[in-house]
């Protein structure tokens, strides 16, 4: 029970670290379509994405269905660096609240996860006790 309450106490402040971070931050320009030198990396990737997705509504199987994934996935990446982010001015008080809550959060989360897996018998000490018996 103690664990439990740990690591609902630990995603509850990470929760509140990351929007405390987050809401200092500023995206000040935002293309959809990155650019790579002269090659328009996103607007390939958006054909390549309507292509597999009618392999994958043709021919479903685990291959088509990975690199219409993977095609998604750098769909994302390319939108996220066609954005520029700043971070807000923050007094020393701010960031030392943000990093104490986020990284607390962090803590307390893998400290209730370990402390669960010890309580059920999960940390190996069981090993050596089926071990002797044989």
């Amino acid at each position: 029970m103690k664990s439990l309450m740990s690591f609902l106490l630990g995603i509850v402040l990470t929760i509140v670290g990351a929007v405390l971070f987050l809401s200092n931050v500023r995206v000040t320009t935002f293309t959809f379509f990155y650019r790579y030198r002269e090659v328009n990396v996103t607007a390939i990737l958006m054909l390549l994405m309507c292509i597999f997705f009618v392999a994958y509504i043709v021919y479903s199987n685990f291959v088509t269905g990975l690199i219409l994934g993977v095609l998604f996935l750098l769909f994302i990446i390319s939108i996220i660096l066609s954005m520029k982010f700043h971070i807000m001015y923050m007094s020393a008080f701010e960031v030392i609240l943000i990093l104490m809550t986020f990284f607390g959060g962090i803590g307390l989360t893998l400290r209730g996860i370990v402390h669960s897996r010890s309580e059920l018998g999960g940390d190996g000490s069981n090993i050596n006790d089926k071990v002797n018996r044989k």
